[in-house]
């Protein structure tokens, strides 16, 4: 298990190809969060980059349904970004628990999947009259 100066690992939430995701808990007041970082133990500047940019973009970020970002924290030859701990698991964990109650993961775009291709064409053109997609180039960038 890694060690973070400051953080008491409890478990791991989540292990994929590129990231790691830890609970634990902050030893100076013992509230609960949530610890993310790079699985190359020697990330290469492309890997840091967005890393480190979810950070600055997350941390002054205050809308619901966004994990609040506490900290990036110096971590080996990366970084680590600590945030609040809302009781969140990962996203194949919800799918595997949804799939054995025999429920849909996501309700919410079942109960719309046969209304919305009706109404994409008229959503695309408010996207792109907002500002939410730009073309260029004959490429969506979003």
């Amino acid at each position: 298990m890694i060690a973070i100066p400051g953080y008491r690992i409890t478990s791991e939430v989540y292990s994929g190809s590129r990231t790691l995701v830890y609970r634990a808990l902050a030893e100076s007041d013992q509230t609960p969060v949530v610890i993310k970082l790079l699985k190359n133990e020697y990330p290469t500047f492309n890997e840091l980059v967005p890393f480190s940019n979810q950070y600055t973009i997350a941390k002054n970020l205050n809308v619901p349904g966004i994990v609040k970002h506490l900290s990036r924290e110096n971590y080996c030859n990366g970084f680590a970004l600590v945030m609040e701990d809302n009781g969140g698991v990962s996203l194949s964990d919800y799918i595997a628990t949804a799939r054995q109650q025999n429920n849909s993961p996501f309700p919410v775009a079942s109960a719309n999947s046969s209304t919305l291709p009706s109404k994409l064409p008229k959503l695309w053109k408010a996207s792109i009259r907002t500002g939410l997609f730009t073309k260029i180039s004959n490429r969506t960038v979003f």
